[in-house]
């Protein structure tokens, strides 16, 4: 499989998670090509002042990585600031969210692994 940049389609979501603004996202890979180890692998754009809210992850965690971009992680209830290069993770039964503080996009590539 060779997925070329300009094939990609984005997805925008209002609110998500119960956040603020519209974010746009996308999946690399279908759920048949991830078989049954993930549910998401994929790209997150949070433009200036928006947010992915606040959830739990239960039977699965999730990756955070920061490519571009300022934003206050939420990291089930400890705030961190995050940058590019950082990464996030967060296991079952725990939660997260984040929140673009910086005046660019913040862009993130975003894996959910399931518990096996």
């Amino acid at each position: 499989m060779y997925l070329k940049n300009e094939d990609v389609k984005y997805e925008s979501v209002e609110n998500a998670r119960g956040g603020k603004g519209t974010i746009r996202k996308t999946a690399f890979l279908t759920n048949e090509e991830m078989k049954d180890s993930s549910r998401l692998f994929g790209k997150i754009i949070i433009p200036p002042g928006c947010s992915f809210g606040y959830h739990v992850h239960e039977n699965e965690g999730e990756a955070y990585h920061i490519l571009a971009g300022k934003g206050m992680y939420n990291d089930n209830g400890t705030e961190y600031e995050v940058n590019e290069g950082d990464t996030t993770y967060t296991m079952s039964g725990c939660g997260h969210g984040i929140e673009n503080i910086g005046d660019t996009d913040l862009e993130i590539i975003a894996l959910i692994l399931l518990d096996k």
